[in-house]
């Protein structure tokens, strides 16, 4: 990894800070040809995949996990969990000046979310613990949004889609939803669950994710 007061040159391409840098730099490493690469593990620490991002490509991870922070466990207020670290990058970069980020935790979970991985991580930090989920517009990052609320309540659901309806296995009942009205918020209004974590994502719906548009 390089020093942060070198940065990364291709974040430096990018637009990125050196403050934001700084705030991920220990998510990431740099390769001798200039690509950024995030090693993600599995429940024993091993790297099991990667994520990595060149000038004209990115690769996300398949599974495991990434998870780091400026901050000691025992301080963290906030905790953003995506399925990509340069979603998170870029999502800090345009709210850098406006969210003190000094005592967030980041989680990435991979295109394939563990229960089981993001629960023990969830586990380190202090109860109450502000969570928001970067999974953006498309409907499974909708989807995510909703798995992340079950299992903070120690709930699960599944989840199907069925011509323009979202279906929604939950509790032993079954509930139906037209896909465009489908999101966090109308889900646990419908399935009368309280909602304690928010899905940041960018204001223009036509937008999937952050990194897209930085």
């Amino acid at each position: 990894m390089n020093s942060i007061k070198e940065g990364f040159e291709l974040l430096d391409s990018l637009g990125i800070s050196r403050e934001v840098q700084h705030l991920v730099s220990a998510g990431l490493r740099e390769d001798a040809s200039g690509k950024l690469i995030a090693d993600y593990r599995d429940e024993k620490g091993r790297v099991v995949d990667q994520e990595i991002l060149a000038v004209s490509m990115q690769k996300m991870s398949s599974c495991g996990i990434l998870h780091f922070s400026p901050a000691l466990p025992e301080n963290v207020r906030t905790l953003y969990i995506s399925d990509a670290i340069m979603h998170l990058i870029f999502m800090v970069q345009r709210k850098i000046h406006r969210i003190d980020f000094s005592y967030a935790a980041f989680l990435v979970s991979g295109a394939r979310m563990d229960r089981k991985l993001i629960e023990k991580r969830m586990d380190q930090y202090p109860e109450g613990v502000k969570i928001y989920t970067l999974f953006g517009h498309s409907l499974i990052g909708r989807i995510r949004d909703c798995k992340v609320q079950h299992w903070v309540k120690g709930l699960d659901g599944s989840f199907r889609v069925a011509g323009n309806k979202v279906v929604i296995l939950f509790k032993g009942k079954e509930f139906w939803i037209e896909v465009g009205e489908f999101s966090l918020r109308n889900h646990c209004r419908q399935v009368g669950l309280r909602q304690t974590i928010s899905a940041c994502k960018p204001i223009d719906k036509n937008i999937d994710n952050f990194y897209l548009f930085s």
